[in-house]
């Protein structure tokens, strides 16, 4: 279990790298940049349960706040509950197929960007035009994404996933 720990914690540290430098713009299109981190985090939610996958999402979530200028919380509680929400259903409900990892990336990016959007909105720093120019393009993005890492992090947790029994 340990060596899950370690490696979940290395995952969030490269995506957050990833997420925020600027020699990894490369991984833009047409100004969108995918959410490593919060792939990462959806991951484990859905592989290892609620429990594991709210704790991801609020340390990657404070990590991401941290390494950011945003207000502290606000991409922690999005992330927060998407992890707890994904590891709810997981893969009880969701088997994982290619087409099933796309659509929970979908809906779990849109949801994430709308949560996002109504805190943006309390901090007085949105606009309703983010939903068609960042949300929905990240959100496709995320879930293009998905299932090549979702194959890329089941290899790296193969051992760990037999043991739980998937």
């Amino acid at each position: 279990m340990i060596f899950t720990y370690i490696f979940t914690a290395a995952l969030l540290i490269v995506s957050l790298i990833m997420q925020a430098h600027t020699s990894f713009d490369v991984l833009r299109i047409a100004g969108i940049k995918p959410d490593l981190l919060f792939i990462t985090i959806v991951y484990c939610g859905f592989s290892f349960g609620s429990f594991y996958g709210e704790v991801t999402g609020f340390i990657g979530g404070i990590l991401h706040d941290a390494a950011s200028s945003s207000p502290l919380g606000l991409l922690t509680l999005p992330k927060f509950v998407i992890g707890y929400v994904v590891g709810f259903f997981g893969r009880s409900v969701f088997k994982g197929t290619m087409i099933t990892v796309f659509i929970l990336l979908f809906l779990a990016s849109l949801v994430k960007g709308i949560i996002t959007l109504v805190l943006c909105y309390i901090f007085h720093e949105a606009s309703i035009t983010s939903v068609i120019t960042v949300i929905f393009p990240e959100a496709f993005y995320n879930a293009l994404l998905a299932p090549l890492l979702f194959f890329l992090f089941d290899k790296i947790f193969e051992k760990e996933l037999e043991r739980e029994g998937y």
